[in-house]
């Protein structure tokens, strides 16, 4: 009896033991799972941060329009250098006289190859348009080839919000990157080369790199796209989109110098009614001196 008492108890000990060690092998797991659980979820947490901070700007922007005024120079066709109003706002970059006779609309992106290519053909003589007076361009940067064309625009935006003065420095410096280089650049990349072209305002390069108007630009490209602008570089003079991009900077003037034209009066509209008494009566003649 005693025996079968002892082997009795010595079974429900090993029970409790199997019991207590399945039990303590699921407590394990479950304290595994939580530990794992919490390393995942704050490298989810780090990484996510991580990805706001340095790509954020590049997917969402920073709501910023830049709303600044002042002058530039340029140099017109006699080769003077002239100062003129230069106006950043939600609609455009505006360089030239208030009241000049004529608007030219000009998109262009920093990744666009053609762009590139058309600003080294073209980009003084738009300048000297500017300078000879009648004209103003609207500058509306665009992007879309490549995404460096978004943190460049930016960066240019960062400039002529707090030194307009430095708009197509900046612009000549940064086409004169090479497309490989700025293929890899960051914001801060972008930031780092701008005391180069002369910026001295900290609050700009800080601008630059945070990608402070990268929305903006966003935006921009948007409304060109709405626009019916399809390609860059584009032109508009005086709001007539131009199918065919004038190939010069004599081209561009003719374009203006035609658009500005007043149109030719004809006969009809220039003739003068003759009284109805002297209708038949042979013309006044004009007395002499």
């Amino acid at each position: 009896m005693a025996t079968k008492d002892r082997e009795h108890i010595r079974k429900l000990r090993e029970e409790a033991n199997a019991l207590r060690q399945k039990e303590e092998a699921r407590k394990r797991r479950n304290r595994m799972f939580t530990q794992l659980g919490i390393v995942i979820g704050a490298i989810v947490v780090i990484a996510g941060i991580v990805l706001l901070v340095v790509f954020g700007p590049r997917w969402f922007g920073n709501e910023n329009i830049p709303e600044s005024s002042g002058t530039v120079a340029v140099s017109n066709s006699a080769g003077e250098q002239v100062e003129v109003p230069i106006v950043a706002s939600e609609s455009g970059i505006v360089v030239g006289n208030e009241d000049a006779s004529n608007t030219i609309d000009f998109y262009f992106e920093y990744s666009c190859p053609h762009c590139v290519d058309y600003h080294a053909a073209i980009g003084g003589d738009i300048q000297q348009i500017i300078g000879d007076g009648d004209t103003k361009v609207n500058f509306h940067m665009i992007r879309y080839v490549s995404e460096y064309g978004l943190l460049a625009g930016a960066t240019t935006a960062a400039v002529v919000q707090y030194q307009p003065e430095l708009f197509f420095t900046v612009m000549d410096g940064l086409f004169a990157v090479p497309a490989e280089q700025q293929s890899t650049m960051t914001y801060g990349d972008y930031a780092a080369m701008l005391p180069a072209m002369g910026v001295t305002s900290e609050e700009a390069i800080e601008a630059a790199e945070n990608g402070d108007y990268a929305a903006w630009l966003n935006n921009s490209t948007n409304d060109a796209r709405g626009a019916g602008i399809n390609g860059a570089p584009s032109v508009l003079v005086n709001g007539e989109l131009q199918e065919t991009l004038p190939a010069s900077g004599d081209e561009l003037r003719a374009l203006v110098g035609a658009s500005s034209a007043a149109p030719v009066e004809t006969p009809a509209e220039t003739a003068v009614e003759t009284p109805a008494e002297t209708t038949a009566q042979t013309p006044v003649e004009t007395p002499a001196g």
